[in-house]
């Protein structure tokens, strides 16, 4: 495969039309709402994070709010993964409180959770209507998005997940991506370590995908380099409490979720399928279905092999085994599972994983085709963390 992105090869890239960054940069909402397009007054919903409800974060937040006249409806509860009930319910409420804008603070589960909630105060229906490609010449009520985690990268995509009927489900628009984020890395200061490494690889994951994607374009491959060398540098610093090293992981994040519109591939697809055999925190399976991904995708022009592993490898190595490898060891010192029994999952699970994967996530963007058995290997080799298992599946 030629080294993309080309010149002269169809691209689209994304991102938010305005991105505010800072220590207290989510204190200057009042005045982002009074100019955000399409926003004439009325009520708003803050949709939260319950834990940063909890640590006292939205307070203030919302008091800016109020004292500038915004009547608002604050709404939590979305959990670690979204169901369509609980948005559609959130969503019912802002409409029958008029809310014409929506502002969502938190993690992916919030953020993707305030995309559609904004689709639907316009459009109508509900969550399960509006799963796979939405028309983007539909417009959205105005959205800010603001993280307080340092992984999804959900403030910059044109994607929002919400489980329907058990199974996750990816809903795309490109108006999802907002006219504002605001990164405040005050929001980020008090995260358990534990969600740190998970967070934080998860946006490595996108980083490196977006790359591998055959849509990546010169944009998205900027931003993914520099989202890894950012992360690489400060994400197991930031574990260890370095809030200078955290606020540049979050800039990675968010540079991760700019990359990531150009789609995902085999990764994410294994780490749904892990999610789904046994529920665990999106960042958790993405940290150990990547370095399977990159396994999985090791013909890639070796080109781009070569500076994705010198990128992952803090430029100690050009192989993408290496590079692998280094993901895998990030991930075990930060005390995550690299393998089926650390993640608790039987190794009895694996064809079903491969079958499941198969049918359900087929990844049109991957640049090795997807196929059942392959899969099945590449499944068994997580089971011990078998990385040269791993690397066979896909040998050439």
């Amino acid at each position: 495969m030629s080294w993309w992105p080309r010149a002269r090869t169809d691209s689209q890239y994304l991102s938010p039309a305005k991105v505010i960054g800072g220590e207290g940069a989510a204190q200057r909402l009042p005045e982002l709402l009074d100019r955000l397009p399409g926003y004439d007054g009325g009520a708003v919903l803050l949709a939260v994070d319950d834990a940063v409800a909890d640590a006292g974060h939205i307070d203030p937040i919302r008091a800016s709010l109020e004292q500038a006249g915004a009547t608002v409806l604050q709404r939590g509860g979305f959990g670690a993964e979204p169901t369509a009930e609980i948005v559609d319910a959130i969503a019912r409420e802002a409409r029958e409180a008029g809310a014409a804008a929506v502002i969502g603070v938190g993690g992916g589960s919030v953020l993707d959770s305030s995309k559609i909630i904004a689709l639907i105060l316009r459009h109508g229906g509900a969550s399960a209507d509006w799963i796979g490609p939405v028309d983007p010449t539909l417009e959205l009520a105005p959205h800010i998005l603001i993280p307080t985690t340092v992984g999804t990268g959900s403030e910059a995509t044109n994607i929002a997940m919400v489980t329907v009927d058990g199974a996750k489900r990816a809903s795309m628009c490109d108006r999802y991506v907002p006219p504002v984020a605001v990164l405040d890395p005050l929001l980020v200061d008090s995260l358990p370590p534990r969600i740190i490494a998970a967070t934080g690889l998860d946006a490595l994951a996108h980083a490196v995908e977006a790359l591998m994607s055959t849509k990546a374009s010169m944009l998205s491959a900027h931003a993914s380099f520099h989202a890894m060398e950012l992360l690489v540098a400060n994400l197991e610093r930031a574990f260890e409490g370095d809030r200078e090293a955290l606020g540049l992981t979050m800039w990675g994040s968010h540079l991760g979720g700019q990359a990531l519109n150009a789609g995902v591939v085999v990764g994410h697809s294994i780490a749904y399928t892990f999610a789904h055999a046994t529920p665990m925190p999106h960042g958790v399976s993405c940290a150990l279905a990547l370095p399977y991904c990159i396994a999985y995708n090791q013909n890639i022009d070796e080109r781009l092999a070569r500076r994705i592993a010198l990128a992952l490898t803090g430029g100690e190595s050009g192989s993408l085994r290496d590079a692998a490898e280094a993901v895998q060891a990030l991930a075990r010192r930060m005390g995550l599972p690299t393998t089926l029994a650390e993640a608790r999952i039987g190794a009895e699970e694996v064809d079903g994983m491969a079958s499941y994967c198969n049918a359900e996530y087929q990844r049109p963007t991957n640049p090795e085709p997807m196929d059942e058995p392959r899969l099945r290997d590449l499944f068994a080799a997580v089971e011990t963390g078998d990385l040269d298992r791993a690397f066979a599946v896909t040998a050439r």
